[in-house]
């Protein structure tokens, strides 16, 4: 369920409606009232990964953004150049909180690199009690009772502390829950949470399986469009490519002028020249 940076708008447009008011505090992040989500492309000439995970407007102005770690983090010199680009890109202050999945319980929270501080909030989703969280998500869709908690918990739930169910077992409950869920709409909201946030730390069989539930969602389906369209693109693309390499094959064959079959063929001089060495 690995989602090409193409689709990641699509996904931003639902994770927006999916975390409404102080959703979030579910998971201990709190005065966190979300207005959109924002791209997150970063120069490549300014940092050296392309991509943060989640970047999301507050409504007091501020940006949020969130990391998902896996293994704890040595140093925070990474997220601080991260931040420092969207900083310079957005002219906002960031609020970064890195969420901490397994078996991570400390990792530094603040860098001291002289004049330059740097601080930033981390949440151990290890430490949370998913048999709680997962029990009552039940219980509130059993009594229809669902609310906008429940699929933040249900979202997260993958990566809380289980005790009375083996991890397994848990996440074969939650993705049980996840087909019950009876409202289109809120399908669509909690697809978009684990696409955008769980899924993205998840297993290659974990990953498959929620595909598998999710399939019939909206969301995925707009996914799926997207992506074949820009299949379809890039197919024109190539073929055109093709189609100019090989008429300027032809006419190299032919003698003539370089400068000319550059302005035919929209092909690049370098690319010229490679394809006039193969001639001789």
């Amino acid at each position: 369920m690995r989602i090409a940076r193409s689709g990641n708008d699509i996904v931003a447009k639902h994770l927006t409606n999916a975390l409404p008011g102080e959703v979030l505090s579910v998971i201990g992040i709190r005065s966190a009232r979300v207005v959109r989500a924002l791209p997150t492309e970063l120069p490549k000439i300014e940092v050296r990964q392309e991509f943060t995970d989640i970047m999301l407007e507050l409504v007091d102005g501020r940006l949020l953004h969130l990391e998902f770690q896996t293994t704890r983090e040595p140093n925070l010199y990474r997220f601080g150049t991260y931040d420092w680009a969207m900083a310079e890109r957005y002219k906002r202050p960031i609020r970064t909180v890195i969420l901490y999945t397994r078996d991570v319980t400390e990792a530094p929270s603040e860098l001291d690199a002289g004049s330059m501080r740097y601080a930033v909030e981390n949440v151990y989703l290890g430490r949370m009690d998913g048999d709680a969280a997962l029990e009552t998500v039940k219980r509130h869709l059993s009594a229809h009772a669902w609310t906008e908690e429940d699929r933040v918990r249900l979202a997260f739930a993958f990566h809380m502390r289980f005790e009375r169910r083996t991890r397994e077992e848990a996440f074969e409950e939650i993705v049980e829950v996840v087909q019950r869920v009876p409202d289109v709409h809120e399908q669509n909201y909690l697809a978009a949470l684990i696409l955008g946030f769980s899924g993205r730390v998840m297993g290659d069989e974990q990953k498959e399986q929620l595909r598998r539930v999710l399939e019939m969602t909206d969301l995925l389906r707009e996914l799926e469009r997207e992506f074949e369209e820009k299949g379809i693109q890039k197919g024109i693309q190539k073929g055109e490519l093709l189609k100019a390499r090989e008429i300027a094959h032809h006419l190299l064959a032919e003698g003539v002028p370089i400068g000319v079959i550059e302005k035919a063929t929209g092909l690049s001089r370098e690319e010229l020249e490679e394809l006039k060495k193969h001639l001789q």
